[in-house]
């Protein structure tokens, strides 16, 4: 019996150092990103308590660069093979050696120019169309005989847009309508697009109890809101956001057209509390002279454009031009977001929590919350409409805010600049 537990004991010994060798290897693989971005002549520093070394070969040369960790290799080997600070502009691969020694993990590392951009911070409105008729949902329908009808939701679903009745290409939903109305009960063929695949379906409307003919869909045909602008630069593109526009349904990314920039004005501020976020309440100005930009994309990522030359001209200041900084470059501890939520614009202090380099969305790669007392006074922490504002840390941009952690509002995500550009 006393044998039999021993080995036992062994066994469970065995298996925990097994599992924690394991953790120690998954959280190394997470601390050494899987890309990074690198200004010519710039030493690669990656997680310093990292005992790794990073090294390249082309040719008959190799190129390696000391982490700054203690390693097997001797300091005068790793002078003989030079540094990545001598890789030239573009796309190398570079392999980390564990202890100098042990091939653990393979880094593309992209070597360009050094980069500025323009910090925004700006609240701002942004309208688009969606490309087709965006299908939100579905609902009975009371026929006249005070039954109900069955919707058409086995036939289209949340998430299609539908861009043609009949071979007739539509944009609006008031077309749909008359386009349902017309049909008096006839066989419908729709064109939409489900995903990435176009499609066509046969739907027959249903005679309510108003007298009018209806598929039992909501739908919508644009989109409005605010946000942040994150950075913008000399000729004119921009980025803003640092995520997509979801349809608000399926979540899925909202195909957008003839997308364009506004200014807007917060007029009101629903703080963010645990469990609820808040949100910055404002209003866009319509109009050509109050268009700020142009709305080419709508990406993970976020939104991209051009501003306008005017609205560039008045942004433009010397002191809201950074150098960008590289995520290998991002340390947890003090930075700032910028915002101009206030009225004013205005720097607000926030501590990096942590960094993810491979996080599985990659809009949460930078971990914060907010400590700034003006900040958390106006709004509670970050709400919805802070979404793009830039993230300063040593006086280089790095980031932009995301998300918002909905169970403590001072809590939040950020993606990293290079990700955005």
């Amino acid at each position: 019996m006393r044998h039999f537990l021993k080995c036992a004991f062994e066994n469970l010994i065995w298996i925990y150092l097994c599992v924690l060798l394991c953790f120690s290897y998954a959280t190394m693989m997470d601390a050494i990103p899987d890309r990074v971005y690198l200004e010519e002549g710039q030493k690669l520093a990656l997680d310093q308590k990292l005992p790794v070394v990073l090294s390249e070969t082309t040719g008959e040369k190799t190129v390696m660069a000391d982490t700054g960790a203690s390693t097997f290799a001797s300091l005068q080997e790793r002078k003989s093979a030079g540094s990545c600070d001598s890789l030239k502009e573009g796309l190398h691969k570079v392999t980390c050696y564990l202890f100098g020694l042990f091939p653990v993990k393979e880094v593309e590392v992209s070597v360009v120019p050094q980069k500025s951009v323009y910090a925004g911070g700006q609240v701002v409105g942004i309208y688009g169309a969606t490309q087709g008729i965006l299908v939100l949902g579905s609902s009975q329908i009371e026929k006249p005989d005070g039954g109900f009808a069955e919707p058409a939701e086995h036939i289209l679903r949340a998430g299609d847009y539908i861009t043609s009745v009949n071979g007739l290409e539509i944009e609006k939903k008031e077309e749909l309508v008359r386009c349902v109305q017309d049909c008096q009960g006839e066989r419908l063929v729709l064109t939409l697009w489900r995903g990435n695949e176009q499609i066509s379906v046969s739907v027959t409307p249903v005679m309510a109890k108003n007298g009018s003919y209806m598929l039992g869909i909501w739908v919508k045909d644009d989109m409005a809101g605010i946000g942040t602008l994150t950075y913008f630069e000399q000729d004119l593109d921009f980025g803003a956001l640092g995520h997509g526009i979801g349809d608000g349904q399926s979540g899925e990314l909202l195909r957008l057209s003839n997308g364009r920039l506004y200014r807007a004005e917060v007029f009101g501020i629903q703080k963010g509390e645990r469990g609820t976020p808040g949100e910055l309440e404002g209003m866009l100005y319509y109009g050509a002279k109050n268009q700020i930009g142009q709305v080419s994309s709508n990406s993970d990522l976020g939104i991209y454009g051009k501003l306008k030359k005017d609205y560039y001209t008045q942004l433009l200041t010397e002191d809201s031009l950074y150098p960008v900084g590289y995520k290998q470059e991002v340390s947890t501890g003090s930075a700032v977001i910028l915002s101009d939520a206030s009225g004013e614009p205005a720097m607000y202090h926030i501590v990096i929590d942590s960094l993810d380099y491979t996080p599985a969305d990659s809009n949460k790669g930078i971990h914060f919350h907010v400590d700034d007392e003006n900040l958390i006074a106006l709004t509670g922490g970050i709400v919805q409409g802070l979404s793009g504002s830039p993230i300063i840390q040593n006086g280089r941009i790095v980031g932009a805010v995301t998300h918002v952690l909905v169970s403590d509002p001072t809590r939040g995500y950020g993606i990293f600049i290079e990700n955005m550009l």
